[in-house]
């Protein structure tokens, strides 16, 4: 590589670089405080710090340019796929890819000419230098994205555990049902997963075991999901009650489609089911770990009170039967 000494060292550059600092102190971009998590100590280690990116993402704080979008992106991957680390590194790169690609946009660079002004409004004030240090340098750089899986692939790989999260979602919904119809311990069975595991049982016997396998998992691998995502089954299943443009936010995500400019105005939503299937659904459940891991998960979080799913005629009588007791104490 050429020597480039005479260039870093050149007055000229020493001159460019104190006006782009004083035109970036002028803006007062709000930074990171001392002592919070890096990027990289919230994201890229062993574990994804959700309750630390939740925050953030909720927070009417400002944050420097870009990080909410990439921690969103990052919260979405960790949601549907907790214990996979790649997963919701491919999905930040792609919010990294996204943030750039806005700013380009909005200086003008994707059609009119490029400009030395153009370029430094849209990756020093636009894209952020504390973006480009803390998010875009710690991914890896140009070489993350010259390798990362496009989109599209990653909507390939979601498809095989759609049937999964839809049958965990359904359980869901049951127990929501479940929740709302508990007044009294004597006379209400409380909302469980062996409850809704009954319920499936009904709905096979009824349907027929082909017709039942078209659209849910077996009871095994149901538990598999549940015990192993029991800290995201509040946000995918609130996901799943969200419309989009007549899609559920849920589906958005599972295609990749989520993008923090265009679903941004969804999040305060999601976050907020996601904290009253804790306060409403998971309360009522015993053992009350549920309750106990996503209430600390969205601690600054306020409930927003949804209704359950409609059920099918079939489902209700079922669910119904389910849920009250046999047997009334006497009156007298």
């Amino acid at each position: 590589m050429a020597d480039l000494s005479d260039i870093f060292e050149s007055e000229e550059l020493n001159e460019a670089v104190k006006a782009v600092e004083a035109l970036l102190a002028r803006r007062q971009p709000p930074r990171r405080m001392p002592g919070d998590r890096t990027f990289r100590e919230l994201t890229l280690g062993k574990t994804f710090h959700a309750r630390e990116a939740i925050a953030i993402i909720s927070s009417s704080e400002p944050a420097y340019p870009g990080l909410k979008a990439v921690l969103s992106s990052g919260l979405v991957g960790w949601a549907l796929f907790p214990k996979d680390r790649e997963m919701r590194v491919v999905l930040m790169t792609q919010a990294v890819l996204q943030h750039m690609d806005d700013a380009e946009r909005s200086v003008g660079l994707v059609d009119q000419p490029i400009t030395v002004a153009r370029d430094i409004v849209a990756r020093y004030v636009l894209t952020g230098i504390e973006f480009l240090t803390e998010i875009y340098d710690q991914l890896g750089g140009y070489e993350a994205f010259s390798r990362i899986a496009s989109l599209d692939i990653m909507a390939d790989l979601f498809e095989p555990y759609s049937k999964t999260i839809k049958t965990t979602n359904r359980a869901l919904a049951y127990l929501h049902h479940g929740a709302d119809r508990f007044r009294d311990p004597e006379y209400d069975f409380a909302p469980s997963l062996n409850r809704a595991v009954t319920i499936f049982n009904e709905l096979k016997s009824a349907r027929g075991a082909e017709a039942y396998g078209a659209d849910y998992v077996s009871r095994s691998l149901l538990h598999r999901r549940w015990s192993q995502t029991k800290p995201s089954l509040a946000l995918i299943y609130s996901a799943s009650t969200i419309k989009v443009r007549r899609k559920p936010l849920l589906e958005v995500m599972l295609q990749g489609e989520y993008h923090y400019s265009s679903h941004v105005e969804y999040l305060d939503e999601w976050l907020g089911r996601a904290r009253y299937v804790s306060d409403h659904v998971f309360a009522k459940m015993d053992p009350p770990d549920l309750q106990n891991i996503t209430s600390k998960l969205l601690a600054n979080v306020e409930p927003r009170r949804f209704a359950a799913p409609r059920l099918t005629v079939e489902e209700d009588k079922i669910l119904n039967a389910q849920f009250r007791k046999k047997f009334r104490a006497n009156s007298a």
